[in-house]
């Protein structure tokens, strides 16, 4: 029992480190249940015919994925399920089935766009402890039955299993992404399941010259199972916005109206070139670039077709005495921590485009906002659109 509770330590301080490094979206935590089927493997078995056993399987586990389209997982998971086999024939009715918990720690490697319907291919290494079960036997007219723990059969398990399946989102409200897989898996055995007391007779009770076992027995068996997860996000609580409390400010005396020039919340680089032109100050505008600076999807590297324009505003900065503060912004799609890094990630990718164009790191800046500055709707494409932008604020 101490070697059940060892493993479930490591796979529990596994589990936390990932959790402690990864945004809310990249972890799931799941449910599977589905049937298998087992066997055993005799190095030394003469006119017998070993048969398979049927039974359920059932697991809760944890998946945590990796890089930048999430290609690469682990799940940390912890089954339950029987192993086993018969061998039937004129003589002999001979029946282990033995109920298991198993620890697995799939590697898996995932196919195409998390976003869409991706197959995964997976090893794992296995650890299984007996947790109850029986062994039965019927030999010329007799009759034995024995609870496999006072069989002292081996209550540990070592295998390794390798496995394929596909995952299918089911897309909620909000970016938010639940999971269904359906699976299969072939597991070996790699250790003997035999105990010394089930080899000698002494598991039977009954001293009896022909019951004389050699060699080793090794479990294998087949799953098919359905899982589904849901991500951490999930459970993030959207924080409540505060009230603030209507003060009354007295209306100031006007001595004198002025017009009011309205300045414009965001500039092409054509007005901006303009107004220098005419010499008027630039000092305090913000240059937008928008569906201008493209990036591959869901990345931060900046497509090619974008650097003639990034060039523009390179040639701008080098003529005039200006500073210029990158800053990135994104849409509502997805969670809002995975947005914030990705907003983050392009401003630094478009800061750095510019250092080595030649632009004094003095000048220069970046910030990041993800998805918390919108200056459009995020109800539509076209709004969608507008946020999802590069932003260059001159400043002096």
């Amino acid at each position: 029992m101490s070697r059940k509770f060892l493993f479930l330590a490591v796979f529990s301080i596994l589990g936390l480190s990932a959790f402690s490094q990864m945004s809310a979206d990249r972890i799931y935590f799941g449910v599977k249940g589905g049937m298998g089927l087992s066997w055993a493997k005799y190095s030394e078995l003469k006119n017998r015919d070993p048969k398979m056993l049927f039974g359920g399987v059932g697991g809760v586990f944890a998946e945590f994925e990796f890089g930048e389209n999430r290609l690469f997982s682990i799940r940390p998971e912890v089954d339950w399920l029987s192993r086993g086999t018969k061998i039937s024939d004129s003589d002999l009715d001979y029946k282990l089935k033995a109920k298991y918990v198993d620890v697995r720690l799939p590697l898996i490697f995932n196919f195409g766009d998390y976003q869409s319907v991706r197959p995964y291919v997976y090893v794992a290494p296995v650890v299984g402890f007996v947790r109850g079960g029986d062994i039965s036997l019927t030999e010329h007219g007799m009759d034995y039955k024995v609870d496999v723990s006072e069989a002292n059969m081996a209550n540990t398990y070592f295998a390794g299993a390798v496995g394929a399946g596909v995952k299918i989102p089911i897309h909620l409200n909000g970016g938010k992404r639940l999971q269904f897989a359906l699976e299969a898996n072939y597991q070996y055995g790699f250790t003997d399941t035999y105990s010394d007391m089930e080899k000698s007779g002494e598991a039977i009770a009954v001293n009896r010259f022909w019951y004389d076992i050699r060699g080793n027995r090794k479990l294998q068996g087949l799953e098919i199972t359905a899982s589904l997860s849901v991500p951490l996000s999930i459970f993030k609580r959207t924080p409540k916005k505060k009230v603030v409390e209507p003060v009354y400010v007295p209306e100031p005396v006007v001595v004198e109206e002025k017009p009011v020039v309205e300045e414009k919340p965001c500039y092409t680089l054509e007005e901006i070139m303009e107004l220098l032109g005419k010499g008027e100050s630039i000092t305090g505008k913000t240059i937008c670039a928008i569906d201008i600076i493209n990036f591959e999807f869901d990345k931060s590297t900046i497509k090619k077709e974008s650097y003639p324009y990034l060039d523009k505003i390179v040639r701008l900065m080098k003529n005039t005495p200006i500073h210029v503060v990158v800053r990135g912004h994104t849409d509502n799609v997805g969670d809002a921590d995975y947005n914030m890094e990705l907003s983050k990630k392009r401003a630094e990718a478009v800061y750095n485009y510019l250092l080595k164009a030649g632009v004094e790191p003095s000048h220069l800046s970046y910030e990041y906002y993800g998805m918390t500055r919108p200056i459009s709707t995020n109800d539509t494409p076209e709004g969608r659109l507008m946020n999802r932008r590069v932003e260059f604020e001159i400043t002096e």
